[in-house]
C-alpha cells in the first residue's frame, strides 16, 4: 500500500498575475514620452542657438551695400585720375610707330598703377563682413576686380617689353564690362559711378 499523498496541482496563475499592472505600464509610457519631451527640446534649443548667431553675426544686405558705396565714393578720385592716366598715355604711345623705351616704362608704370588700384579695392571689398545673401554675387564681385587688376598688369608687363598687347587689352575691357554688371546687379551706385556702365566698355 502506497502511503505517498497525492502532490498538490500546481495553482493556475490568476489573469491578474499574467497581466503587467496598469501601474507599471503607465509609468513606462510616460517615462518614454518624457524622454522624446526632452530630445525635443534639447533640438529646439540647439536650433534657436545656431540661428541667433547667423542672425547676430552677419550684416544685412543693405548694410554691407552701404559700406562698399562708401568705399566706392572715397577711391572715385584716385581710381578715375589712375585709370586715365594708363589710358591717355597707352593711346598717346600706341600712336607712335617706333616709341622710346622710356616711354614705354612710363606708360607700363600707369598701367601697373591703375591695376594695384583695383586691386586694393578689391581686397578693401573683400575685407567687409559678408551678408548671408547675395554670396555668391559678392563674390564674383571681389574676384572681378581682383581680375582687372591683374589684367592692366599683363598689358603693363606687355608694353614694357615690346610685345603684342591687342589680345590683352580686349580682355582687360571684357573685366571692365563684367565689373560693371556686378556692380549693376548688386545696385551698388557709388560704384557705377566709378567702373562705369557695362554698355561703356
Amino acid at each position: 500500500m502506497n502511503d505517498a499523498s497525492p502532490e498538490p496541482e500546481s495553482a493556475e496563475p490568476s489573469p491578474e498575475s499574467r497581466e503587467p499592472s496598469r501601474d507599471s505600464l503607465g509609468s513606462r509610457m510616460r517615462s518614454h514620452i518624457g524622454w522624446w519631451l526632452g530630445v525635443a527640446s534639447a533640438l529646439i534649443g540647439i536650433i534657436a542657438f545656431v540661428l541667433t548667431r547667423f542672425e547676430s553675426d552677419a550684416p544685412s544686405f543693405s548694410a554691407w551695400q552701404d559700406k562698399v558705396n562708401s568705399i566706392c565714393q572715397q577711391e572715385i578720385p584716385s581710381i578715375g585720375g589712375k585709370v586715365e592716366a594708363a589710358t591717355g598715355s597707352f593711346v598717346e604711345m600706341d600712336e607712335k610707330s617706333d616709341p622710346a623705351q622710356s616711354e614705354r616704362d612710363t606708360v607700363s608704370d600707369n598701367l601697373e598703377t591703375a591695376g594695384s588700384a583695383f586691386l586694393h579695392l578689391s581686397g578693401s571689398w573683400g575685407a567687409l563682413e559678408k551678408p548671408d545673401d547675395h554670396q555668391d554675387g559678392i563674390k564674383n564681385l571681389i574676384r572681378t576686380a581682383s581680375d582687372l587688376g591683374h589684367s592692366y598688369g599683363a598689358v603693363a608687363y606687355a608694353v614694357s617689353n615690346n610685345e603684342d598687347t591687342e589680345q590683352l587689352i580686349t580682355n582687360q575691357l571684357g573685366n571692365h564690362r563684367l565689373l560693371a554688371l556686378e556692380v549693376q546687379a548688386l545696385q551698388l551706385e557709388q560704384c557705377q559711378e566709378l567702373v562705369g556702365e557695362p554698355e561703356d566698355w
